[in-house]
């Protein structure tokens, strides 16, 4: 934004500039760039190629003056002090193209100029300037729609010289990179096994592995140093994969050469719909994307060198299969990868497998380890300096590229299934263990590596879960211990990891703990749900709810709620259907309490409110009290018939019939002869179509309004 006031009187400058000369006979530059796509995380990104294609002038005079190149974003090319050393700006008067005689200065964090610029013109009174490999900040632009980054030219000086379309694009910024990995590593008590020969294949054989796939943004968003986009550069792109929360004792190996999508063979682990193979690549006239692992680059991905180059046109197929270590530090590393071939005209991704080197029972609990993808050398810098590294990158991790190859649903990914029916236990104090079981499947294709955690909602430690992870498909064992246990009611969740790919799915778990030979088993209470929906959450005094839990039912039950007694509808061992009491009113909260044959519950607490409205299941009636639905739809003017609960408090009664609300209802109030049901009848709207459509019942407290679920209702004129 700093920029925008030097940008305006740039413009305005050599607007006037242009102006003064519009009535004199003066060589006339005609301004043109190709701009091509440039990668949205990139700081030393190439512009397009500046040509002035200048006619008009005297034969053979002398032109002097300044030629100046403003950006939208910040240059930054490699200089000598404040003089640029890489941009390549010539001259041609007829005689092929020269360098320009002065060096380019930078003056601002957007401005190239070059003062004293001086040459002839041909005996035609012509020259054309190319001004070539100029690179900017596009990160700058990165966020912002349909960025294009602009130029501004400018020619001061005594001659008469003007530039028609001297506000060009010179480049489109997009996003260049995507990736996604297959699932996450994972550091297992059960360790991973490394092979007496450490080569790719046999690494697939007997080692944890995880696939981490790249894909270009944009065709020729990946090129080698040798690429148009990288003249003067130190290096093609590179990509680093960061690693993270690995315990002592890890090791970590990924192939030293990787050939992609468009190779002889793609290098694959089986994931991703490509066979298990190291790859193997042959050169081409057209090049196919190849990745060369980095030595001795820093903590960046800056230096090293490459431990693989292409061979020549002709030189035949070659196969790969060696592996490298990742040096490990405080269980962080990093794998840098360059691009040494590439298409410039396809959209092309590469993968590779991780591979986990790991002894048996070097950690007690799975370790979950990190890996985060970016465009390389990493830096910071936005502005032209003399040492730091070209191209480079900032850290912007890379969105999931299955969209970009069109693969989001392909049946080559894994897909979790986990048998979610919660496990249930009961013992008593000090007994033994308690055991069950869940079952995991990979429903998809390739290989699904899982693992599992524990969140307790109270208590801690009195689980046990064999095996800890896994590949594909597995029964879970879970085991439920009372020994260190109070008598009580516990609650936990089996989380089973599938990796960032394949998502998580959970399993909830309660453990009831009761006294130590009791003389009679206690009743347990679980949950305290609505009467009408069996949602959690608060409840009315007034209304309906639902005690769910275990031996509830007996030849003597009662529920008192702060030691008032509910009115009991129904109960059998599962669960008590109940009016909460109305003596609650104002209450916002209640301790239950369940008696059963003369035992008693431990207490549960519950929310109370004034409302909390909804409608049973196939409770919307016509007028003449047959069920509303499909087949049997209400006229337009008549009345429905809505039984709901949780409308026991006291303030307004609403309703909403599509989008209608309706603020008086024809009635609303108590339902005859129901404990603990409102009802609630409605005027049809005679202006609505026929339809089938939502209707709400709600509740008004003040200015609070609290509406149920919809239910579904079917009119017709």
């Amino acid at each position: 934004m700093t920029r925008l006031p030097r940008l305006i009187l740039f413009i305005l400058a050599f607007s006037l500039l242009s102006a003064s000369f519009a009535n004199a006979q003066n060589l006339i530059c005609n301004a043109t760039a190709v701009p091509p796509i440039v990668r949205g995380e990139g700081v030393t990104e190439r512009i397009g190629d500046i040509v002035l294609n200048c006619s008009g002038g005297t034969p053979n005079a002398r032109i002097t003056g300044n030629f100046s190149v403003f950006l939208n974003t910040n240059i930054t090319n490699r200089v000598a002090a404040n003089s640029v050393t890489d941009v390549v700006f010539t001259i041609d008067t007829g005689s092929g193209p020269l360098p320009a005689t002065v060096p380019g200065t930078i003056t601002g964090p957007g401005s190239l100029v070059y003062n004293g610029l001086s040459f002839n013109l041909s005996s035609a009174g012509t020259a054309v300037l190319r001004i070539a490999n100029i690179r900017t900040a596009a990160i700058q632009l990165m966020l912002l729609p349909n960025a294009l980054i602009q130029a501004f030219l400018g020619f001061n000086g005594g001659n008469l010289v003007s530039i028609t379309n001297s506000q060009l694009t010179v480049g489109s910024v997009e996003r260049a990179l995507f990736a996604g990995n297959s699932s996450r590593l994972v550091c297992a008590p059960g360790g991973s096994l490394l092979p007496d020969t450490l080569l790719v294949s046999t690494l697939l054989k007997t080692a944890a592995y995880a696939t981490t796939r790249v894909t270009e943004g944009f065709a020729d968003a990946f090129g080698p140093r040798s690429a148009w986009a990288n003249l003067n550069a130190d290096s093609g792109e590179r990509i680093i994969v960061k690693y993270s929360g690995f315990p002592q004792g890890a090791w970590l190996f990924v192939p030293d050469v990787v050939a992609g999508s468009d190779a002889v063979q793609p290098t694959g682990a089986g994931n991703y719909g490509v066979p298990a193979s190291g790859g193997q690549y042959a050169p081409s006239p057209n090049g196919s994307l190849l990745l060369a692992r980095v030595r001795n680059t820093d903590a960046n991905g800056a230096g090293g060198f490459p431990v693989y180059a292409p061979g020549a046109l002709g030189s035949g197929t070659v196969s790969f299969d060696s592996v490298g270590e990742i040096p490990l530090a405080n269980g962080n590393g990093i794998a840098v990868y360059e691009v040494v071939d590439a298409n410039a005209n396809v959209l092309e991704s590469a993968q590779f497998p991780t591979f986990l080197g790991l002894a048996p029972s070097t950690v007690n609990a799975p370790i979950f380890t990190g890996a985060d993808v970016t465009l390389a050398p990493v830096s910071t810098v936005q502005t032209a300096t003399s040492t730091d590294p070209i191209p480079r990158f900032m850290a912007v991790s890379a969105p999931n590229d299955c969209g970009i190859v069109g693969d989001c649903t392909a049946n080559y990914f894994p897909r979790l299934y986990v048998d979610t029916t919660p496990l249930n236990f009961a013992a008593r104090t000090a007994s033994s263990y308690q055991v069950g079981y869940t079952r995991v499947l990979n429903q998809g294709g390739g290989v699904l590596h899982w693992s599992t955690s524990v969140t307790y909602i109270n208590g801690s430690g009195w689980l046990q879960v064999s095996p800890d992870s896994g590949v594909n498909n597995a029964t879970i064992r879970i085991d439920a211990s009372p020994s260190n246990l109070a008598p009580g009611v516990y609650q936990a969740t089996l989380n089973v990891d599938g990796g960032p790919m394949v998502g998580a799915q959970q399993v909830p778990i309660s453990f009831v703990v009761t006294p130590t030979d009791p003389l009679v088993a206690q009743p347990v209470i679980l949950s305290v749900v609505n009467g009408a929906s069996f949602a959690l959450g608060p409840v009315a005094p007034g209304s309906l709810a639902t005690l769910k839990g275990m031996r509830l039912g007996g030849d003597s039950v009662s529920v008192t709620f702060n030691s008032l007694a509910a009115k009991v509808l129904y109960s059998s061992d599962l669960q008590i259907n109940l009016v909460v009491p109305a003596g609650l009113a104002g209450a916002q909260s209640a301790q239950v309490i369940a008696t059963v044959n003369g035992v008693s519950s431990s207490a549960s607490t519950v929310g109370l409110v004034s409302m909390a409205p909804a409608i049973f299941s196939g409770a919307v009636l016509n007028q003449d009290y047959s069920a509303n639905g499909a087949g049997n739809p209400a006229q337009l003017g008549s009345v429905i018939q809505i039984f709901a609960t949780g409308l026991s408090g006291t303030g307004a009664i609403t309703a909403q019939i599509h989008d209608r609300v309706i603020s008086v209802p024809y009635y609303a109030g108590a339902a005859p002869g129901l404990l603990g049901v409102q009802q609630v009848d409605l005027i049809v709207p005679q202006d609505l179509p026929s339809m089938t459509t939502d209707v709400y019942v709600c509740g008004n407290i003040g200015d609070q309004k609290v509406c149920s679920a919809p239910a579904r209702v079917t009119i017709s004129q």
